[in-house]
């Protein structure tokens, strides 16, 4: 759908409600309207007023304030009190102009008031003025109501997708699992020119299964994305040992820091160290920040995680010593699909999505997020959980 702004529908289109109780003003004030193009629905009382409105929903209202059984205070606060009617702009005609007057007006919802006896070009232009902007907002509000049905359209789009890709990848991997096995059978089967084969097999094999891995990833990042835009994480909030999830995560990452001659230290108040969290995506939050450390610092350097509990939180501390971020990549760090300046330096894959899930991800458990760092300095991720 093309959503670029079209050109304003001809207000001369548009239907104003003229209430008044005295029928020389009604022909007046119709006469000038119409002669601009506007349509034309006359009432002379507030109930005949709002009975117009039922019938056929006005683009603009010119309500007069004094009128015998009920006022135009009523029939705006009546107007007002409705999902329906609400948004319709209501003016005022009024022959006083006692400020204690006119603020009740606008309390009840009034947008404005044209004092009687009237200037035509002053009512003509107020009425435009008030036109234009009511059709402006409908537009905006029918733009947002299609952004929103494309968007939620687009993360089913995203859910079946990714949902769909799991699959085939687990596949890819389980048989290039299999091509690495052959490759080793062949390169220990003492065969003349057959393990050059087998380690050639092996390579390729492992390709094949670390693309796959890398593309499991960026599904389960995508599915993780959509499921917290549509809402539909669901989290079980409990008081959670930080301890054992922690270390879980550094085992996890351990053998990709040694690849890389690495060094992961890890600091921790004496166990337990409890905190209110969600086990399996603290897991989750934790694995993402100290992959990104083992991702992004050069090879040979060390990387510390601290775990301390303080009074009211328990805090996580994931520092490397890498090349630090500069400030412009501190602003859109947490944002979805960020591109940052540093880049990971193992030849590792982004997505650019994972920052911003944690972001989620830790504010839905009451906690939050951030990072300290300068350039050439290394970088430092923050997460504190409640404690209760």
């Amino acid at each position: 759908m093309n959503l670029s702004p079209q050109p304003p529908a001809s207000l001369g289109k548009s239907l104003v409600l003229v209430v008044d109780d005295i029928s020389k003003n009604l022909q007046v004030v119709g006469s000038l309207l119409r002669i601009e193009g506007y349509r034309i629905a006359p009432a002379t009382s507030g109930a005949q007023a709002l009975e117009r409105v039922r019938a056929e929903t006005p683009d603009l209202i010119l309500l007069d304030r004094m009128m015998p059984e009920m006022d135009g205070l009523e029939v705006c606060r009546r107007l007002k009190s409705d999902p329906v009617t609400q948004p319709i702009p209501v003016i005022f005609l009024t022959a006083s102009n006692e400020m204690e007057h006119l603020v009740k007006g606008f309390e009840v919802g009034a947008v404005d008031y044209v004092t009687k006896p009237f200037n035509p070009p002053e009512l003509l232009a107020r009425v435009r003025t008030h036109l234009e902007l009511k059709h402006a907002r409908d537009t905006i509000l029918r733009y947002g109501q299609e952004l929103s049905r494309l968007n939620e359209e687009k993360n089913e789009f995203m859910g079946i997708a990714a949902h769909d890709l799991r699959n085939p990848l687990s596949a890819i991997k389980g048989y290039a699992e299999m091509v690495v096995e052959d490759g080793e059978s062949l390169v220990h089967g003492g065969v003349s020119n057959i393990p050059a084969c087998g380690r050639e097999l092996q390579e390729n094999g492992q390709r094949i299964g670390d693309t796959a891995a890398r593309m499991a990833e960026m599904v389960q990042n995508l599915l993780d994305a959509n499921r917290i835009e549509r809402g539909e994480m669901k989290l079980d909030l409990k008081l959670t040992d930080l301890c054992p999830s922690l270390n879980q995560v550094i085992e996890t990452q351990r053998p990709r820091a040694t690849a890389k001659q690495q060094t992961v230290h890890l600091e921790s108040d004496a166990a337990p160290v409890m905190a209110l969290a969600d086990p399996n995506v603290t897991v989750q939050v934790l694995e993402n920040l100290v992959s990104n450390a083992v991702k992004y610092s050069p090879p040979d350097r060390d990387i510390f995680v601290r775990l301390k509990s303080g009074a009211e939180n328990v805090r996580v501390e994931v520092r490397d010593q890498g090349p630090g971020l500069s400030a412009e990549d501190q602003k859109k760090l947490f944002g979805k699909f960020a591109r940052l300046s540093a880049k990971p330096t193992g030849g590792e894959h982004s997505t650019g999505l994972g920052l911003s899930i944690v972001k989620k991800m830790v504010e839905a458990m009451k906690g939050r997020v951030w990072c300290e760092s300068e350039p050439g300095k290394g970088a430092t991720f923050i997460v504190e959980f409640a404690k209760a």
